[in-house]
């Protein structure tokens, strides 16, 4: 079968297959946004002068993260959208991911710099995992302006990949919440 057959037929043939899974990734990064607020509300309060870089570089590509899926999932989901339109509307929209990974980049540096705290797997997930997924991207987006339908398999692969990355993202910002909360706790037992 040729690669390019399936989206030689209408965009929506090719993609009928993937609405249930574009469904389920944009309801649960719709749901993880809408956690995002509340801890992000909740742990207001931890964020000071001191640690605001830090929280920010963490805090900011996380939610870019499940916007992306939710999107994704949302531009996939229109019925009358031709393939070179969902072509350069993944290729801008990885270029911008690029980009922001080089601004997640300075402020880990600089976060890093000023606490020396963030761990080697923190960069791995921050910089270079979502540095190959947004070039995954990019190739997608080439694919389906070349019309093949490998693209759509890998458009689907980044999904995943950026999901799980915001997933465990937000996890490790949970947990830094209550490391800091607790400490701050202790702290304030300390001078009484």
């Amino acid at each position: 079968m040729d690669l390019s057959a399936t989206l030689a037929q209408p965009l929506q043939a090719a993609i009928q297959p993937w609405q249930n899974f574009y469904l389920l990734t944009g309801t649960a990064a719709a749901t993880l946004i809408g956690l995002m607020f509340i801890a992000v509300t909740f742990g207001a309060s931890l964020v000071d002068n001191v640690n605001d870089e830090g929280a920010r570089a963490f805090i900011d590509p996380t939610y870019s993260h499940f916007f992306q899926v939710l999107v994704t999932a949302c531009v996939l989901l229109i019925p009358s959208l031709a393939a070179s339109v969902l072509g350069w509307l993944v290729v801008v929209g990885s270029v911008v991911r690029i980009g922001g990974v080089f601004w997640v980049y300075k402020h880990f540096r600089r976060a890093h710099r000023l606490h020396g705290d963030i761990e080697a797997s923190d960069w791995a997930m921050a910089v270079v995992l979502p540095m190959l997924a947004f070039l995954l991207l990019l190739a997608s987006g080439i694919g389906l302006l070349e019309g093949r339908s490998l693209a759509l398999d890998a458009l689907a692969v980044v999904t995943l990949v950026v999901l799980a990355i915001g997933v465990r993202s937000a996890w490790e910002l949970l947990v830094w919440m209550v490391i800091e909360a607790a400490g701050r706790r202790q702290r304030g037992a300390g001078d009484r």
